[in-house]
């Protein structure tokens, strides 16, 4: 299935979810609220600040229904998750910071959005050289920012509707496979994700090496089926042709600003993690991106089309013989390449060898007959 279709089906579904559990979240909360948080001030003598910092945590509808979705929607599994999750909470994330250091993390303007309302985060990413431990603060705080923003851009929207997820655009470039901490992968894999559970619709992953390709090849086969099929490696070509121009940055292919002056910009309209507008100059043209015939993104395989808005149409109007025939072509090249390359080379191999080995027996012919003459 194609990247497009997977990830609108996805979508669908989730909202399909929480529009149809949306009574049983309100009075999950109603009863945290009420029941299950007096109960954890008095079990762990919590002060008035902190009742209301974990009050607030609470009253996030969309963290709440991702918390109960993550429990098949089992009311008494997902009080007890919660009610484990907000002890967790107070011990490595109170108090809170005003500000966390993600220099390799962008968000791309809160009306920027990908072909299904969501949000876009980069990131790039970097090696660990020092020890793991000395991250894992850092990749808590870093995980509750990203649950703050993404609330922040929920509050003033459509609830019956809203943003649930993030779509990540996963920069490789300066990522060594040898700097890659195992224990730290694992931790996040088993212990931090399921703190933050749902927030991600997709990785992309791009400028990847044959090395990042490889580590994957061994990763993907322990990890859960549902985590694999939201990781897809992507050219900046497949990557502008489902996100569209306008939803990228120029490092990327895009036509939004690069990623330093978005930063630059975000920090002087004085973004933090209590704040609920990330925006960002933008630029609103929008051209229609080229398909290809035979690219997963295209929905009108063997035709060329064009995708403007992320909504592909046919590129002349119709589906004509000619660009079908023309598809076949390269399918069939792609296909059999390999031994019609492997044929043209044994045939110039067998001619250039024919015409050495005539060359030998002329050379050999007349060496023998001027050595029968000097004996002659």
């Amino acid at each position: 299935m194609a990247t497009r279709l997977l990830l609108q089906a996805n979508c669908e579904k989730l909202l399909e979810q929480y529009q149809a559990n949306m009574i049983a979240v309100k009075e999950l909360q109603f009863t945290l609220i009420e029941d299950v948080l007096p109960s954890l001030e008095t079990e762990l003598a919590l002060d008035s600040e902190q009742i209301a910092w974990a009050k607030q945590w609470l009253e996030d509808t969309q963290t709440m229904f991702q918390l109960l979705r993550r429990e098949n929607f089992t009311r008494s599994f997902a009080m007890e998750s919660i009610r484990k999750n907000l002890s967790w909470r107070l011990k490595n994330l109170w108090p809170p910071e005003p500000e966390v250091p993600l220099s390799r993390v962008h968000f791309l303007p809160s009306d920027v959005r990908d072909p299904f309302r969501r949000p876009i985060i980069v990131i790039r990413a970097v090696g660990f050289k020092v020890s793991s431990g000395t991250y894992i603060p850092l990749l808590i705080r870093a995980m509750e920012e990203f649950r703050l923003r993404l609330k922040a851009l929920n509050d003033p929207a459509d609830q019956r509707s809203p943003a649930l997820q993030y779509i990540v655009v996963f920069d490789v470039k300066d990522l060594s496979v040898q700097n890659l901490s195992v224990d730290l992968i694992s931790w996040i894999l088993r212990d931090l994700v399921p703190r933050f559970p749902g927030m991600l619709a997709a990785v992309f992953i791009v400028n990847s090496s044959w090395a990042h390709s490889g580590m994957w090849n061994i990763a993907k086969r322990v990890l859960p089926a549902p985590a694999v099929s939201r990781i897809f490696f992507s050219s900046q070509k497949e990557l502008a042709a489902y996100f569209t121009p306008s939803s990228l940055p120029k490092d990327y292919g895009g036509s939004l600003p690069h990623l330093y002056t978005l930063a630059s910009t975000s920090a002087a309209a004085g973004s933090s993690s209590s704040s609920s507008d990330f925006r960002a100059p933008i630029v609103s043209a929008i051209s229609p991106t080229y398909l290809s015939p035979t690219s997963l993104l295209n929905p009108f395989f063997g035709y060329p089309a064009l995708s403007s808005h992320g909504y592909p149409s046919l590129h002349h109007g119709r589906r004509r013989k000619r660009d079908l025939l023309g598809t076949l072509a390269i399918l069939f090249w792609l296909r059999w390449r390999r031994p019609i390359t492997t044929c043209l080379w044994l045939v110039t191999l067998m001619f250039v060898g024919r015409m050495w080995f005539r060359k030998w027996l002329f050379h050999s012919a007349g060496l023998l007959k001027s050595w029968r003459e000097s004996f002659s």
